[in-house]
């Protein structure tokens, strides 16, 4: 036998005997009398046979384990937040989830798990129409759309295949974006976004109003178009968008990919803001077959030269020329449009250069310069020009009492005393803390010296503890439970308040519910928002999105908070796949759920309007063709408010020279004359109640907030709804129509109405107002 051979039986007979294996094998030679003396025949030959089984067995394995080992499993290689990882809490953000797939092709569900303003996980999947395919050794990206309920929070992304969770991953905010983080959200600042690889200035911007780092306006910058949401909801956040196209090639991908531009003019109709910079490379841009082309507010005739910038210059308040004196003179190329509709802010003679259009509920700015090219890109002042595009503050407010607010209310957002307010239900009160104090002192007295002091003085036997101990705490938790029961109730409550917008030029109609849900019992809810027309019938081809509400700010319960607290429901509820509903969230005994919902569908009644302005005055007639009465209705055009009192069915008011009007900053401040010595007197506005509870109030100022004056008025931001404030529309030859519909006019024929699982969960009882504008091109 050869000495290979000995090896090999050698190992056999040590495996047999259950010894170690070893590294290195000790070269031995046997012969045949050494071994017959160590091993008996049989003993020797049964050796002899295991060592050959096991080094069959281990022929047969290698390939099975060689073939295991290539056989991995799906991962979840990264995830991305938002646009160029900037987002906002609260809001509906994208998420782009990236799996590799294993050794096989696997197809299953992607869900994205986030804490919502209260920290119950929200569970948002890929349709199971619509299962996501991997393939092997690929990276395969998936798009959803979800909510961030912390500034500071976490997100956990899962892939399953039959139910049965194949690859997890968690991820965690951080300063810095990489492989295991994402970048914190935003609050209290504004979002822009800028297509084309430069910011233009916009880090500069908030510098003008003497904003602190924490509000300045934030730019996600990017040059791939593909990084830009298929979902108009994905915007949401989104407060401006900038096209920057002197790099006309970062838009081709757009005409051959519907779903983005479709998601971004939807969302421009809903109250985005578009800004199109069109300059040298304008011929390509607004071509007949270009998909941007549907935003320019007129027709290129040609392209011609631009020698002078002044009319730019000018229109933002520059002290300082693009082009300095001395300088070397650069001619500019730029288009000149013809048919422009639209108000023209800036043109240079008869050159449009600066033409603001309304689109739907939102406009466009169209610009006919390259903003990131010579002379501008070196221009000292081109934040002051994007803050006058934007409509952005360039001035220093004067001191606000916006910290006051949070020290006093817990929040420092226009949304967060609207939330509150709906935190009021009648019937239900709450407990106030020196009665909680009072009564925790009167339980430790009982359990402690009283029941001492019972016992010795008057039972005389100190044993009987077991039996007045237990029967104090009884008595004590049915007492709580009992004045718990008297003050907030038994009865399920809804507190509503609705925003119905109609678009008389386009027949769009728009609408925003904010609500509050309190329950006396612990359970789970289905909720869905099903909108109706203003005459109360059904709303048939309504897009919905329902949601939670959050708190902003960093006070008990805000999404800003750095520290969270013990969750006290750990199962999670579910987005709808069409994000229009919500299963199974969870609320607390005797406690309350601040919901939100967003809606828009086509074809709705809104009164009859024929307007024109003449001098700076409206005039013309509005008709209430709906059949129930509108009550404090306003007309307001540019810096004007026309009163027209209550408009029955039917009813036509006529707007006239002699038609009261006021300035629409005093109807909405409550401007008045205060007398000082010496008879002299000033203009003084009353001040802003951030404690009020008045829905329709707080919602009035959230409706017209930068007319009012801002944050300098209220003394509160209005960044997470700013999509309500419909200030800026007035600059674009539109008139706006404010109605209140009365309370009275019956169940039904709200703005939308509250589902549990298909059936309205409102009672008679319950809070519900509605508050309507339309909105009326104005003939020139």
């Amino acid at each position: 036998m050869s000495m290979d051979a000995n090896r090999l039986l050698s190992s056999g007979s040590h495996a047999l005997r259950g010894n170690p294996p070893v590294a290195t094998l000790r070269v031995a030679t046997f012969d045949t009398e050494h071994r017959n003396r160590a091993f008996p025949r049989g003993a020797w030959e049964r050796g002899k046979r295991g060592g050959y089984v096991i080094f069959v067995l281990a022929a047969m394995l290698l390939p099975s384990l060689a073939s295991a080992q290539d056989q991995k499993s799906p991962e979840i290689v990264g995830v991305r937040v938002g646009i160029d990882n900037r987002y906002k809490a609260g809001l509906w953000t994208q998420v782009e989830v990236t799996l590799r797939g294993g050794g096989d092709s696997s197809s299953g569900e992607v869900s994205v798990l986030v804490p919502d303003g209260d920290g119950v996980p929200g569970r948002v999947s890929t349709p199971p129409t619509q299962p996501c395919q991997l393939s092997p050794s690929r990276e395969t990206t998936v798009r959803l759309i979800t909510r961030f309920g912390q500034v500071h929070g976490e997100l956990k992304a899962q892939f399953r295949v039959d139910g049965r969770v194949i690859a997890s991953r968690t991820f965690d905010t951080a300063t810095q974006a990489d492989a295991e983080h994402f970048l914190p959200a935003i609050e209290n600042q504004k979002l822009v976004v800028v297509v084309g690889g430069s910011s233009l200035g916009m880090e500069d911007t908030g510098k003008l109003a003497g904003l602190d780092p924490e509000h300045r306006p934030v730019a996600a910058c990017i040059d791939d178009i593909e990084r830009l949401p298929t979902q108009c909801c994905g915007y949401e956040g989104v407060d401006a968008v900038v096209l920057s196209t002197s790099r006309p090639e970062i838009y081709r991908k757009l005409a051959a990919d519907s779903s983005r531009m479709q998601a971004i003019d939807q969302w421009v109709r809903l109250g985005g803001r578009l800004v199109l910079c069109a300059g040298s490379r304008a011929e390509e841009i607004l071509a007949q077959n270009s998909p941007l082309r549907q935003f320019a507010p007129g027709r290129l005739v040609r392209m011609q030269p631009l020698k002078n910038t002044e009319a730019i210059e000018t229109y933002c308040g520059s002290r300082h020329a693009a082009v300095p004196t001395g300088g070397i003179r650069i001619s500019l190329r730029v288009p000149r449009l013809a048919g422009v509709q639209g108000t023209v802010e800036a043109a240079e003679a008869d050159l449009p250069l600066i033409v603001r259009t309304a689109r739907g509920f939102g406009q466009v700015i169209f610009v006919a310069a390259d903003l990131d090219q010579a002379p501008f890109d070196r221009w000292t002042d081109r934040p002051l020009l994007m803050a006058r595009l934007l409509d952005m503050p360039t001035t220093r407010a004067e001191a606000s009492n916006e910290s006051t607010a949070m020290m006093h209310y817990g929040y420092n957002d226009l949304a967060g005393q609207l939330r509150s307010a709906l935190d009021s239900f009648a019937g239900v009160q709450l407990i106030p803390f020196w009665l909680v104090a009072g009564l925790i002192v009167v339980y430790i007295l009982l359990i402690g010296p009283g029941d001492y002091f019972f016992l010795r003085k008057i039972v005389g036997r100190m044993t009987w503890t077991w039996v007045t101990f237990p029967a104090i705490v009884i008595v004590v938790c049915v007492a709580a439970y009992v004045l718990a029961h008297r003050l907030k109730g038994d009865q399920l409550r809804v507190n509503q308040i609705d925003l119905v917008d109609v678009d008389a030029a386009s027949g769009q109609m728009r609408g925003a519910t904010w609500l509050d849900v309190f329950s006396p019992r612990m359970e789970s809810f289905n909720f869905a928002v099903e909108p109706k027309k203003p005459d109360g019938a059904a709303l048939p081809g309504a897009k919905v999105w329902t949601a939670w509400l959050g708190l902003p700010g960093n006070a008990l319960g805000g999404m800003n908070q750095r520290g969270a607290g013990p969750l006290l429901w750990n199962e999670e509820f579910r987005y709808a796949e069409n994000l229009d509903a919500l299963y199974g969230m969870p609320i607390q005994v005797w406690a309350t759920k601040s919901l939100t919902a967003r809606w828009t569908a086509p074809g709705a009644a809104c009164p009859a309007a024929e307007l024109a302005e003449s001098d700076e005055l409206l005039s013309g007639s509005i008709t209430n063709t709906l059949p129930f009465s509108l009550r404090g209705c306003i007309v307001a055009y540019g810096r004007s408010a026309y009163d027209l009192g209550s408009l029955e069915p039917g009813q036509v008011a006529r707007l006239a020279p002699t038609t009261k009007r006021s300035e629409l900053k005093t109807l909405l401040t409550g401007y008045r004359a205060v007398f000082t010595e010496g008879d002299k007197s000033r203009q003084e506005a009353t001040p802003y109640d951030q404690s009020s509870t008045d829905l329709a109030g707080i919602l009035r100022t959230m409706m017209f907030y930068s007319a009012a004056g801002g944050r300098r008025y209220a003394g509160l931001w209005n960044d997470y709804q700013s999509f309500v404030d419909l200030s800026d529309l007035l600059k674009a030859d539109r008139a706006i129509l404010i109605a209140q519909k009365p309370v009275a006019s019956g169940p039904g024929s709200h703005g939308a109405e509250l589902l549990r699982d298909g059936r309205s969960l409102a009672g008679s009882q319950d809070r519900h107002e509605t508050m309507y504008r339309f909105v009326f091109p104005v003939k020139k």
